[in-house]
């Protein structure tokens, strides 16, 4: 009973949270409805190149530029010093929106001349990958500044949104819906995201630097990136061979990321080297499988398992990113740009693969034999990936030494003040509570009167929403259980039994 009530005041925080900043729900919409129409979609991308006597997707062009923009941006983080400039974010939309503007010229018959056309197709992936990576930037850098929790809510909430919106465009009765909403998006994106920003500048807490913290090659977060866009790109390769793709299925995909993501990771507060290796590459291996055994009968049912185990991952990734951005002290930039290129050359090496081994092998043996030893890859390296290591280590980004080895009970205080706005005093009482300390003992400790130790407690209980000192404690043991190991983690469950 305690914990199901306490489950509510997890979604009531949840709700008051998007209502607090509802442009940067926009902002944050927008930007993931704009994302599944340039990288999900090919009505801008639409058939194929050869490379080489290989014929692959158009889109792979896109996949590519973004990889090469994410690769700049994580050589050269430490000498773009204007990202908080005004004219920043106009020049990020004005590249996303020319982009899209020249794809769809091209696409639309506008220009006749061949040479002319490729120019066209050229410069706009150019500057749609130029200003679509920098706004998934400046969005980690103000999702770093909001912290996990606030991450992961407004993740969820907008991949509702954007699930609903999509489906709306889909079922017009014209194709020029999507044509507007690519032209139009990038702009709603931009004066949502500004207004927000102007609000979380008003906030003492926010910080938008880049610290001078040292950086490492964080191999692991690498290397589970390039598995999660390898995944998605054999996605994509395998539908563009079939030549069907349902909007209904990126739809479905995006609903259940999300419902999995609130249940396991909000709501249940699953680690997230549960939440990646043991849901999100399993969820995504079981589509492949299904893709590969049951072929067409079942086809939508494995579309729709592979598309949600990349969104979810890509849900979890971000609250992980936010985490390792404002707890752990590292670049926003860093932390954004890094595993991003990761992701953006997994999904063009696995296009390039699948497309590879489909034009290799007949059709049917193919379509089976890819998907199910895909499926076999991603398991095993859920397998190798999946360690206690990854939680201490921030998935390489940070040293053993650094935050994340910090008390798994201190490190949750510090990450509850920061989410819920604490103040320097608060967290001091709070952190003397979570120690077992009565009110007594921490007015003698802090040199202060009962009187303002209660006063204080209801200030976090206010903040919160938890209403005595067990319910406090157990908000706290859960955010602690994201960072414990899966043997911290039983143990805490059985302690708090």
């Amino acid at each position: 009973m305690e914990r199901a009530r306490h489950r509510q005041s997890d979604l009531k925080r949840m709700v008051l949270g998007v209502r607090t900043i509802p442009s940067l729900f926009i902002a944050l919409t927008s930007y993931k409805l704009l994302a599944v129409l340039l990288f999900m979609e090919t009505f801008l991308l639409p058939g194929t190149f050869d490379l080489g006597g290989l014929a692959l997707p158009a889109c792979t062009l896109l996949f590519f530029a973004c990889t090469l923009v994410c690769l700049s941006f994580a050589v050269l983080f430490r000498r773009l010093t204007f990202f908080d400039s005004g004219w920043y974010l106009g020049l990020l939309t004005a590249c996303i929106a020319f982009g899209v503007f020249l794809l769809l010229l091209r696409e639309l018959g506008g220009v006749g001349n061949e040479s002319l056309a490729a120019v066209c197709r050229g410069l706009g992936i150019a500057l749609t990958a130029a200003g679509l990576i920098g706004v998934h930037i400046e969005i980690a850098r103000i999702m770093g500044a909001l912290g996990m929790t606030q991450t992961l809510t407004f993740g969820v909430t907008a991949a509702f949104a954007a699930a609903v919106l999509y489906l709306g465009l889909a079922a017009a009765p014209v194709p020029q819906g999507r044509w507007a909403a690519v032209l139009v998006l990038p702009f709603v994106l931009a004066a949502a995201f500004q207004r927000a920003r102007q609000t979380m500048r008003r906030s003492r807490k926010t910080s938008y630097g880049e610290p001078e913290a040292e950086v490492l090659v964080p191999y692991r977060f690498i290397a589970t990136s390039v598995a999660q866009g390898a995944a998605a790109g054999l996605l994509m390769a395998l539908l563009s061979s079939s030549g069907t793709f349902r909007p209904s299925w990126a739809a479905a995909g995006y609903l259940l990321a999300a419902g999995l993501t609130l249940a396991t990771v909000l709501v249940c507060k699953l680690d997230f080297n549960r939440s990646v290796y043991q849901i999100g590459f399993p969820l995504v291996g079981l589509g492949l499988l299904l893709a590969g055994v049951a072929g067409a009968s079942l086809e939508t049912a494995s579309s729709v398992l592979q598309i949600a185990g990349f969104l979810y991952l890509d849900l979890v990734l971000w609250g992980l990113g936010s985490y390792l951005i404002k707890n752990c002290g590292q670049p926003a930039t860093w932390v954004a740009s890094c595993p991003t290129a990761s992701l953006m050359a997994g999904r063009t090496l696995g296009v390039v693969l699948g497309c590879a081994a489909l034009s290799l092998l007949p059709d049917e043996a193919g379509r089976t034999a890819i998907p199910c030893v895909a499926a076999f890859c991603i398991v095993v390296v859920a397998l190798l990936l999946s360690n206690g290591e990854n939680l201490r280590t921030g998935w390489g980004f940070v040293h053993p030494g650094d935050p994340d080895e910090d008390e798994n009970e201190l490190r949750a205080c510090q990450i509850v003040a920061e989410d819920f706005g604490l103040t320097q005093r608060e967290f001091d009482v709070l952190r003397r509570i979570m120690a077992g300390d009565s009110r007594a003992d921490v007015a003698r400790e802090l040199f202060i009167a009962p009187n303002t130790v209660k006063t204080h407690l209801h200030a976090v209980y206010a903040k919160l929403d938890v209403h005595n000192v067990h319910d406090l404690r157990a908000c706290v043991n859960d955010r602690g259980r994201t960072f414990s190991s899966s043997s911290e983690n039983d143990e805490i469950l059985e302690n708090g039994a």
